[in-house]
């Protein structure tokens, strides 16, 4: 079967995309598209409110798109003619079936993180991609952060020596989200809480791996090929609920996994990277995003740190990071002035990763994040939780480009 590691397809000049969900990160993401250069041809969801949103969003868009609020609408967005890309933000578990779905159905696919859950269904996607000659892109908005693109550009050209170690996270601190959520969040935490009920180990490992794999040239030259997990007592939701609900509420009797969790990898040349994940401490927000070489260093919470060896005096002031930061910026983020301009609300990293998904897509060009990509730093949710179950033993890696 014919791999879709640098997939091309001829160019897409009139690119139009159908969105599946509408909530939370999808209504962000029809703005967003609203100033690029694409038509909006379907959205679909099955709560009429967003639905409602939605058509004010697009009500100046010349041709209207066609709503949908059907439970399995979203099939007849990816049976659309004219839809080119597929465009889903929905719940974790609901990923694959809509993916491989409009695949088969000849659409190109950009779908929320993660990719898939587990490792099987990791597995069907990148077998229907390969099936269908189609793009899946996950959307790792991560990778798209100026420091973390800076950061890729300067692990290409060497600036670091030979990188023999990455770190990354998602440390957040969910808890009021998950337990007293304002009508905006109250789906998002009912279904994450869920999760957290009945699935240890790392639930959300793709914004702490996806840049430091692309910084150490994960799939393009190095390989994950094993994993060892381990997490805490889970304690921290439990305190929260009996202090803000009382020790007898059903929120405080509940079961809950383990609050944090530690993921080691280790890559087939012998690097490691060290993950993790925490939603459930009064920690502040940080993805750590640490590159460590033989020839330097950089980090980025919670103070940004670049550290060169070669260098009179190697480690860089808080002055002159602020001025290599200024200099060192990706050509990405001023290709993209214009569009924060217009869209001040929005995270950057969100408008350069679909204004990059467009630009690709309209010029025939391969995918910055293809769908081995996707598949490799997903499927670290269910290994890690197969690691903790087992007692941390270490648990082998999919190889997705070799299967």
């Amino acid at each position: 079967m014919k791999k879709v590691f640098d997939l091309r397809v001829a160019p897409i000049e009139n690119l139009c995309v159908g969105f599946i969900g509408v909530g939370i990160r999808g209504i962000e993401a029809l703005k967003r598209y609203m100033y690029l250069d694409v038509r909006i041809s379907a959205v679909s969801d099955v709560y009429e409110e967003y639905i409602e949103k939605a058509k004010k969003i697009t009500e100046k868009q010349p041709v209207k798109p066609v709503f949908f609020t059907g439970k399995e609408d979203w099939k007849k967005v990816c049976e659309m003619e004219e839809v080119d890309l597929v465009y889903i933000s929905t719940p974790w578990e609901l990923h694959t079936e809509m993916v491989t779905y409009a695949m088969r159905k000849g659409k190109h696919v950009a779908v929320e993180v993660p990719l898939a859950m587990t490792v099987a269904d990791c597995w069907e996607i990148v077998k229907t991609a390969e099936e269908t000659q189609r793009h899946c892109m996950m959307l790792e908005n991560a990778c798209y952060d100026s420091f973390e693109l800076m950061t890729i550009e300067m692990a290409k050209r060497g600036d670091f020596g030979e990188i023999v170690h990455g770190e990354g996270a998602y440390i957040h601190d969910l808890r009021r989200l998950n337990f007293q959520q304002n009508d905006r969040d109250t789906l998002r935490g009912e279904w994450r809480m869920k999760y957290s009920q009945t699935h240890n180990g790392n639930p959300y490992p793709t914004h702490g791996i996806a840049p430091i794999c692309q910084a150490m040239n994960i799939l393009r030259g190095d390989n994950l090929v094993k994993l060892v997990s381990m997490s805490s007592l889970s304690i921290g939701m439990k305190r929260y609920a009996e202090a803000t609900f009382g020790k007898e509420s059903p929120q405080a009797k509940a079961q809950y996994t383990g609050d944090i969790n530690l993921t080691l990898i280790q890559t087939e040349k012998g690097k490691t990277i060290l993950l993790q994940h925490d939603d459930t401490s009064p920690r502040p927000y940080s993805r750590i995003f640490l590159i460590s070489g033989t020839d330097g260093f950089i980090q980025k919470y919670p103070t940004p740190q670049i550290y060169f060896d070669r260098r009179e005096t190697p480690q860089l002031t808080s002055e002159e990071v602020v001025t290599y930061l200024e200099r060192n910026q990706h050509h990405y983020v001023s290709e993209t002035a214009h569009l924060r301009e217009k869209l001040p609300e929005q995270k950057p990293m969100d408008i350069i990763m679909d204004y990059r998904l467009v630009h690709c897509l309209k010029n025939g060009l391969p995918l910055d994040q293809n769908v081995y990509d996707g598949a490799l730093w997903s499927c670290i949710t269910e290994l890690s939780q197969i690691s903790v179950e087992k007692g941390s033993v270490p648990v082998d890696i999919p190889n997705f480009l070799e299967g």
